[in-house]
This record gives structure tokens, C-alpha cells and sequence, in this order.
């Protein structure tokens, strides 16, 4: 399992819009569950800098992603142009081996409400 961690940085007043759009029943983790590679995603608000984020996708293999990025280029680039409208910065910080996690079908934080 990898791990690839954004550092984003928000327009103020800005995290409603944000939480919702990369949450559980947000745009762009529906998308992202489109490939069965996708395990889920969470993020970390910054206690002392509430625009900033770090966001945390999770994917069973590294090729299965890329392959996502392929398959749904014009699907991203749409959802990249509303993301743009509240996301001010952000980077790539880098790609992890996820150790030592739980046996479950996903992180329990991606699962759709209801």
C-alpha cells in the first residue's frame, strides 16, 4: 500500500468547501473510487494555521494510480478547475509504503455516509 501526502494551503474562509470536496461523499473522492485501487483518503487541519492542510490518499499500488490518473484525465482536470477556486497552494510533499496497517476493505474515514 502507498501513501501520497499533498500539503495544501486554502483560500480564508475556504474549509467548508474544501472539507466537502476531498471528504467521504466529496467530488473527488467519488472519482477516486472509481479504481479499485483506491483505499481511501483522510486530512490533517493545521492547529495553528486552519488553512492548511495535509492531505493523505491511499492506493492499493503505485501503477494502479497512475493508470487512474490516465484513465480519468479529462474527469481531473474538471474537478481540478473547481479545486482551484478555494485551494491557494499545494505540493507534493511525497510517496509512502504505508506500514503496519490494520486488516479492514479501506480506511473507515472513506467510507460514504448513510
Amino acid at each position: 500500500m502507498v501513501a501520497l501526502v499533498w500539503n495544501i494551503e486554502i483560500a480564508p474562509d475556504r474549509s467548508e468547501a474544501f472539507e466537502g470536496f476531498y471528504g467521504a461523499d466529496g467530488q473527488w473522492t467519488a472519482l477516486s473510487r472509481k479504481s479499485r485501487s483506491f483505499l481511501g483518503s483522510s486530512f490533517l487541519k493545521d492547529l495553528g494555521r486552519p488553512e492548511r492542510y495535509l492531505l493523505i490518499e491511499y492506493w492499493s499500488e503505485m501503477l494502479v494510480y497512475e493508470r487512474h490518473l490516465t484513465d480519468f484525465d479529462s474527469e481531473l482536470h474538471l474537478l481540478e478547475a473547481v479545486r482551484d477556486q478555494f485551494v491557494v497552494h499545494m505540493e507534493a510533499v511525497g510517496v509512502f509504503s504505508a506500514l503496519d496497517v490494520p486488516d479492514r476493505v479501506g480506511p473507515t474515514w472513506s467510507r460514504r455516509s448513510g
